[in-house]
């Protein structure tokens, strides 16, 4: 998607699939040229089949948490823990 775009940052493609979510990404930016390259993302829109390959490439991708990584019963005072 990014070298449909003349190579645009992955960041911008990042930002862009927010916005066709119908969310409103928060960016961060470390330096002046990330907030410039933050702020192009604006220039140009993903098409609709773009945003069907991301959403398709994103279904594939594993969660990174694990269930239940919370444990069962606190480790000081041996008492259950529940979810809220």
């Amino acid at each position: 998607v990014a070298g449909e775009h003349g190579g645009t940052p992955l960041s911008q493609v990042a930002i862009n699939w927010a916005i066709a979510k119908g969310t409103i990404p928060i960016p961060g930016a470390r330096n002046i040229r990330q907030v410039k390259q933050n702020l192009s993302t604006l220039d140009w829109s993903l098409t609709a089949e773009e945003e069907r390959m991301l959403d398709d490439a994103s279904a594939k991708v594993t969660g990174f948490v694990t269930p239940n990584f919370f444990p069962r019963k606190d480790v000081n005072t041996g008492l259950a823990m529940y979810d809220s």
